[in-house]
């Protein structure tokens, strides 16, 4: 055997051990890129409140003082067009209770309204009139009234139920952010802290 086929044959030897090598070595899954979320602006921006310092106001069907006091809204940058309002209050100290209208909407259209003053709830939805915008800024969606009994010094409630929800132009869920309710004493004098549900289209 000649000395140049002899090196010819190391040579093809080598090349062979280097690509078993490479064909042997393990391949190293490659990293994947960590996409961060993309931080969204949310949609909800609503907030629901319910006065916790009740009025007097005057009553032509009765000698027993009613009272009332308002929901407001305040919308963000949603532009509402309905409003269900889902609450509760005791009995204990409530009764006569009924709910009406708010100048929020201009020619509202009362889409539901059922008052048990015996389970102490109120189912109530509203809504703008046909053609009407979608409202944004402030105001009072709705107006409840009331007569009250117990002591002086008794703590009545009104809260805010988990199907309660906002309806605005171009957003096919609720845009019901806060629902603040009212705690205030029997007979309408100094409110306390309202009870309060945040991050969540529903209070207790």
């Amino acid at each position: 055997m000649s000395r140049r086929t002899l090196i010819l044959i190391v040579v093809l030897i080598g090349i062979t051990a280097i690509l078993l090598a490479i064909a042997l070595t393990p391949k190293q899954a490659p990293v994947p890129s960590v996409q961060k979320p993309t931080p969204g602006i949310s949609y909800a921006q609503t907030t629901l409140r319910i006065n916790n310092t009740p009025t007097a106001v005057n009553s032509t069907s009765s000698a027993v003082p009613v009272y009332s006091t308002d929901v407001t809204i305040t919308t963000g940058n949603n532009k509402v067009n309905a409003v269900q309002l889902e609450l509760a209050f005791d009995v204990i100290y409530l009764y006569n209770v009924d709910i009406k209208p708010g100048p929020l909407f201009q020619n509202s259209v009362e889409l539901l309204k059922k008052v048990d003053n015996q389970k102490g709830t109120i189912s109530y939805a509203l809504a703008g009139g046909i053609g009407q915008k979608g409202v944004t800024g402030g105001g009072t969606v709705a107006v409840i009234t009331f007569s009250q009994k117990g002591k002086p010094g008794d703590l009545a409630r009104i809260n805010f139920l988990p199907k309660t929800l906002v309806t605005a132009q171009g957003i096919d869920k609720s845009v019901l952010k806060t629902a603040v309710g009212a705690t205030f004493e029997v007979a309408g004098a100094s409110a306390t802290s309202p009870q309060q549900n945040t991050g969540s289209p529903s209070a207790q």
